[in-house]
């Protein structure tokens, strides 16, 4: 299981990737979880629930909406 610590660190690195990158990183994501997504045992008061993810989600997505490095511009 992810630590919060490493999840963190994992959200600060997408944060800085253009929006099609994020999403190339959720489809390896699902990938490996369709792979080796036999669910561990693990102390349930660990577990983030849905709707935690919804919620890092919605602001990874704020954030990188916000931060839009990679955006060109159409300034000659």
């Amino acid at each position: 299981m992810v630590s919060r610590e490493h999840a963190e660190e994992i959200l600060q690195a997408l944060r800085v990737l253009p929006p099609d990158k994020v999403a190339e990183v959720h489809d390896f994501v699902l990938f490996l979880r369709q792979r080796y997504g036999k669910a561990p045992d693990v102390d349930e008061s660990t577990v983030w629930t849905q709707e935690d993810l919804h919620d890092v989600t919605a602001a990874v997505w704020q954030e990188a909406e916000q931060a839009v490095p990679w955006q060109e511009t159409t300034d000659g």
